[in-house]
C-alpha cells in the first residue's frame, strides 16, 4: 500500500508540489524536507547529531550496556541511560523490509531462533528471512543468562535472577526503539548493517531514514556503516543526518579526501587501527573520530588526550 504524506507549505510552495507525496518518490520527499530542515510533520530540524553535545570527550554504550545486560535489547538501552553521552545500536532488515535492532545477521547466537524455527515452520536463521511478526515471537534476552559473555554473572557484578525477571526480550523495531518513553530524549548512532548480497540492499537506507524522519528524531542520530555505499546514499536523500564511517583493519587511502568525498561528519576505526597522528590528522581536517570497542579505562583516556572524540564501550560509565 503506498503511504501519503502532507507537504508542508513552505516546501510545496518551493518545489510547486500540491496536496500530498506517495511513497513511490519517497526518497525524493525525503531529499527535499532534509534539505530544506523539515521532517514529515512539517515542523523545522536545524539540530544535528554533534549539537547534542557540549563537550567532546562522549561515552558510547556500544549496543547499550551489553556487559551486564543482553545487547541490542530494551534491558540493556534503559540500563545505559545515565552512563553514557549516547546509544550505539545496529540494524537488520526484516523479510518484509522493517528496520529491526539486532547485530548479527542470523539469530543463531542470541536468540531461541532454533527452537521457534520448527514451530513456524522456518528453515532459515537469517533475520532477513524472518517477517516481523516472526522476529517478535523471540526471546533475544535469556541467552545472556544462559552463557554470560562477559563474565558478570559470575563475579556478582550482575544479577541472574534480576535479569531473569526482565526477560523475554523481544526484538525491537527502530521505530520503537526512538519512540521509546525512557529513550526519547537519547542521541542514538544506528549502525546499519551490510545487507550487500540480499533482498534489502537497495531499500535498507530509505527504509531507515523514513523511520527517523518519521519519528522526528533527525537531530538526535547518526547513522554509520561498514558499507560506505550506505552513507553516500543517506547523504544524498537526507544532506542534513549526520553521518561516520565504520572502518577495520586498515584505512583507506587518502583518508582525509575520501572521508570528505563521503560527507561524513566522523571516522569510527578499530581501536586497533586507532593512534595519535591519525586522531590529529582527522580532527585537524574537522571530522570527529569515535573508536570502538575500548573496554579498558585506561585506554580510553589515552585516547581522550590524543584528542578522540568518543569511544564505544560494552561497559559505559560516565566519568
Amino acid at each position: 500500500m503506498l503511504q501519503q504524506f502532507v507537504i508542508p507549505p513552505i516546501i510545496a510552495e518551493k518545489c510547486n508540489f500540491e496536496g500530498s507525496f506517495s511513497s513511490s518518490n519517497y526518497a525524493v520527499l525525503l531529499y527535499i524536507l532534509t534539505r530544506e530542515n523539515f521532517n514529515l510533520f512539517g515542523q523545522k530540524t536545524a539540530m544535528t547529531f554533534f549539537d547534542n553535545f557540549q563537550s567532546l570527550r562522549l561515552i558510547a554504550a556500544h549496543r547499550g550496556f551489553r556487559a551486564h545486560h543482553p545487547e541490542n535489547t530494551l534491558s540493556a538501552f534503559k540500563a545505559s541511560v545515565g552512563r553514557c553521552h549516547f546509544i550505539e545500536l545496529d540494524i537488520q532488515m526484516s523479510k518484509d523490509f522493517v528496520p529491526v535492532v539486532f547485530h548479527d545477521p542470523s539469530l543463531e547466537r542470541t536468540s531461541n531462533a532454533e527452537e521457534i524455527c520448527k514451530q513456524l515452520g522456518l528453515h532459515s536463521l537469517h533475520v532477513s528471512d524472518w517477517t516481523l511478526s516472526q522476529l517478535k515471537k523471540l526471546d533475544i534476552g535469556s541467552w545472556f543468562v544462559d552463557t554470560d559473555p562477559f563474565g558478570t554473572i559470575i563475579r556478582n557484578e550482575t544479577s541472574a535472577e534480576q535479569l531473569m525477571k526482565e526477560m523475554p526480550q523481544a526484538v525491537m523495531t527502530l521505530e520503537e526503539l526512538l519512540l521509546h518513553p525512557a529513550l526519547r530524549k537519547m542521541p542514538i548512532n544506528i549502525e546499519i548493517k551490510d545487507h550487500r548480497g540480499k533482498e534489502q540492499n537497495k531499500k535498507v537506507t530509505e527504509c531507515v531514514l523514513g523511520v527517523i524522519l518519521r519519528t522526528n528524531s533527525a537531530g538526535r542520530v547518526l547513522i554509520s556503516s561498514f558499507n560506505h555505499d550506505y552513507l553516500v546514499i543517506a547523504k544524498n536523500c537526507a544532506p542534513t543526518i549526520s553521518t561516520a564511517a565504520l572502518q577495520h583493519r586498515s584505512h583507506p587511502k587518502n583518508l582525509v579526501d575520501y572521508l570528505k568525498s563521503l560527507g561524513v561528519a566522523a571516522y569510527h576505526p578499530a581501536d586497533e587501527i586507532a593512534d595519535a597522528a591519525l586522531i590529529k590528522k582527522l580532527r585537524a581536517a574537522g571530522l570527529g573520530i569515535n573508536v570502538y570497542t575500548v573496554n579498558s579505562a585506561k585506554r580510553q583516556q589515552e585516547l581522550f588526550a590524543m584528542g578522540a572524540t568518543a569511544v564505544f564501550t560494552d561497559f559505559p560509565i560516565l566519568p
